[in-house]
């Protein structure tokens, strides 16, 4: 594992050959290839890809390879992950999805490529969060037009009523509030 975390590709290399178990998980659940792809180590993530490393094999809070690289920024990272069948909206424990931490975060692109790849853009958290609440929240302008654009449930409230515009407007968000 933490020769993938480094990117230590030939050293993730020779293990693998020598014949490590490429799903092993350190004490939280972490595999070789939620380290990489948590780290944007493309060719690690590759790697463990090609070794039939489990894509959607989760850690402990149901932290997967796909949300490690979404919540990142990692995008080259995600897209790999998503052709080798990676489930686009398995969620954490929390009930956040990759999309919901992108939106989070503002990473753009990977909101895109998650939507693009069928992501579900009003799956909510279990306090009720979708990744359109949390795109006004947290004033990310372009990802809420994304979701919006995808027509996401603009009135979908969280568990206390609070709406999407609600939490523009709290926060002072004027071009997501128009």
């Amino acid at each position: 594992c933490i020769a993938c975390w480094q990117g230590h590709l030939d050293i993730a290399r020779l293990l693998r050959d020598a014949g490590a178990a490429v799903d092993q998980a350190d004490a939280e659940g972490v595999t070789p290839l939620s380290a990489a792809s948590q780290e944007g180590k493309i060719d690690c993530v590759r790697l463990m890809i090609t070794a039939g490393a489990a894509v959607n094999q989760a850690d402990s809070d149901g932290f997967t390879p796909l949300y490690a690289a979404c919540q990142e920024g990692h995008l080259e990272c995600a897209q790999l992950l998503l052709k080798a069948s990676a489930v686009v909206d398995k969620a954490k424990n929390n009930g956040a999805t990759p999309l919901y931490k992108a939106c989070e975060k503002g990473h753009l692109d990977i909101a895109r490529l998650l939507r693009d790849a069928g992501a579900s853009v009003d799956q909510a958290k279990e306090d009720g969060i979708t990744p359109l609440f949390i795109a006004c929240q947290e004033g990310h302008v372009e990802c809420a037009g994304l979701l919006l654009g995808a027509s996401a449930a603009v009135n979908q409230a969280m568990q206390d009523g609070r709406t999407p515009l609600f939490m523009a407007c709290q926060k002072g968000h004027l071009e997501i509030a128009r």
